[in-house]
């Protein structure tokens, strides 16, 4: 995660809001991955900052103007795929890259994902309720399918869960997290339009990167 790199869209306030193809915010409970840093705030990982010289009073204002893009990535850039997860590490990507945490993939960009572990003795989702899915309000374009991955074990999502991404136009496939990489990849190399939310096979924090458990929440 050492990678730190930000893109800024420049634009007046008006356009920005009349665009539709470009992600201007994006909640807490995400950061891209490439473009992340420790933090010591209770939103654990966040987007790098961006910064405007203030060698003219012309430049100090116009960075009310500026916005940071956290999901556009170059057009050149290669989807992310998964190579391997394993229990100590999380998921490891083809590029190379180790995610030691829950995790994102919109549009094969990937982001860090702060949620709990589903709870396979009880068969809950209480880390997992509605404010953790508000990415997918934002991003364009949705995925047509969201590959669910719930760590070692399946679960059957909530209902209300299901209907959440339902009501976005978005089909929900929730497998364990072995079964959720291997599909998305496959789907992805097939150029289907997917995303993924998935679990490592140990509680691994997104704050930390350390098993959740051993973590104050």
């Amino acid at each position: 995660m050492n990678h730190l790199a930000s893109k800024i869209v420049r634009g007046s306030v008006a356009s920005s809001r009349a665009s539709t193809r470009n992600v201007i915010a994006a909640p807490s409970t995400i950061a891209r991955c490439s473009y992340c840093s420790p933090s010591t705030s209770t939103t654990g990982y966040t987007p790098a900052r961006s910064f405007t010289s203030t060698s003219s009073k012309k430049q100090s204002i116009a960075t009310t103007d500026q916005f940071v893009n956290i999901i556009q990535a170059d057009a050149a850039r290669a989807l992310a795929s998964i190579k391997s997860l394993t229990p100590s590490a999380g998921f490891t990507l083809t590029d190379g890259l180790v995610v030691p945490s829950p995790m994102l993939i919109l549009d094969g960009v990937v982001f860090l994902w702060d949620v709990g572990p589903p709870n396979p003795q009880t068969m809950s989702w209480e880390g997992w309720n509605l404010d953790k899915l508000r990415a997918f309000e934002i991003v364009t374009p949705r995925p047509e399918i969201l590959l669910v991955g719930t760590g070692k074990t399946g679960l059957l999502p909530p209902p209300a869960f299901k209907k959440y991404l339902n009501g976005l136009g978005i089909q929900v496939d929730v497998l364990d997290s072995r079964n959720a990489c291997a599909t998305y990849n496959l789907l992805s190399e097939e150029g289907r339009r997917v995303g993924a939310a998935l679990y490592p096979l140990t509680e691994l924090s997104a704050r930390t990167g350390v098993v959740a458990k051993d973590v104050q929440r």
